[in-house]
């Protein structure tokens, strides 16, 4: 586990440099990523064969190369909470969404996946620890839950959607984050003339203008039926159709800067193996055409068992650890 850790600032490109950690609550917040990270194969399995059981009712686990969050963004999320006041011991101990995983299920379907999701995992010694249903919220529509094992203390957030309410999830990312990070703000306070009472209210249109945009995407989205039934229900956002337009401008904006940027982010990770890659192949067609066709013979030859070998391989599916106990039935649980 990592210890050796400075203090931690965001990234300016980000809008983020008004976020900081100093060495010993980054210190905290690593050591707890680094747990969660060690966590992720055992619990990627688990989810994975819950999956697999909930697929007669449309059951699908959807991104599961995002099971970890990253850990800046979590270096992020905690440097929120301590701008806010809150102690970083606590915020780590309340944290259950660094290992996070989404099943999705049809709208027809949905009531009945998942329930059985539950079952699956209270058959593994799983208990929920918190449930909201916001499928009645106008900004964000889903059924999220955390469950947390009582004898190995692993933690999870669990998401439910519809593939239509996943999707609208997805493309309101950004805007999310603009939200949650404390951007909007960041961008009021350099704004001249205007008092604090003033720049409060203003930051508060911001919140507001993002809330619109995020709805527009979930107009088209089909309410499952029977879904009240599920979970505790909860409403945490009001409309507001009169947002000043200007400001529902700028938050589009700022929402297509900030895609931008991922974008590019994910283009430079990506960037260097390429380029690596394609020196090799490049050099390797260069031998080749030095070599002569003896070579590429010999090297196709080659290939061959061990492609037959990869495929014995893949074809056996990894072994999912019994976890220790069954559930007893605490906790909260779906009506």
């Amino acid at each position: 586990m990592s210890t050796e850790v400075g203090p931690w600032r965001g990234a300016k490109e980000k809008r983020e440099d008004h976020l900081t950690l100093t060495a010993e609550e980054n210190r905290v917040v690593t050591a707890r990523w680094e747990a969660a990270k060690a966590a992720r194969g055992r619990l990627d399995g688990l989810l994975g064969e819950v999956g697999e059981r909930t697929a007669a009712h449309g059951g699908r686990l959807e991104g599961l190369e995002y099971s970890l969050k990253g850990l800046d963004s979590f270096r992020r999320k905690a440097a929120g909470a301590v701008d806010r006041g809150d102690d970083v011991e606590d915020v780590v101990a309340d944290v259950d969404d660094l290992n996070r995983y989404t099943l999705t299920f049809e709208p027809d379907g949905y009531v009945e996946g998942t329930r059985q999701a539950y079952g699956e995992l209270r058959a593994r010694g799983f208990e929920p620890i918190s449930e909201q249903n916001t499928w009645e919220d106008p900004v964000y529509k889903g059924v999220n839950t955390a469950w947390q094992h009582p004898e190995t203390k692993e933690k999870f957030e669990l998401q439910f959607h519809t593939p239509d309410s996943f999707k609208a999830k997805t493309d309101n990312h950004e805007l999310y984050e603009l939200t949650r990070s404390g951007q909007f703000a960041e961008h009021v306070e350099k704004l001249d003339d205007l008092t604090p009472q003033q720049k409060a209210a203003m930051t508060k249109q911001y919140v507001q203008a993002a809330d619109l945009l995020q709805n527009e995407r979930y107009e088209n989205v089909r309410i499952p039926p029977g879904v009240d039934e599920l979970g505790n229900r909860k409403i945490r956002a009001k409309l507001n159709p009169d947002v000043n337009p200007e400001i529902v401008a700028e938050v589009r904006r700022m929402e297509s800067d900030l895609r931008e940027t991922h974008a590019a982010a994910a283009t430079a990770a990506s960037t260097g193996p390429q380029q690596q890659t394609n020196r090799l192949s490049t050099g390797l067609d260069e031998t080749l055409q030095t070599e002569g066709p003896g070579l590429r013979n010999n090297l196709a030859t080659k290939r061959q068992p061990e492609r037959r070998a990869e495929q014995r391989q893949n074809a056996v599916a990894p072994a999912v650890e019994v976890l220790p106990t069954q559930s007893q039935g605490r906790g909260p649980s779906l009506k």
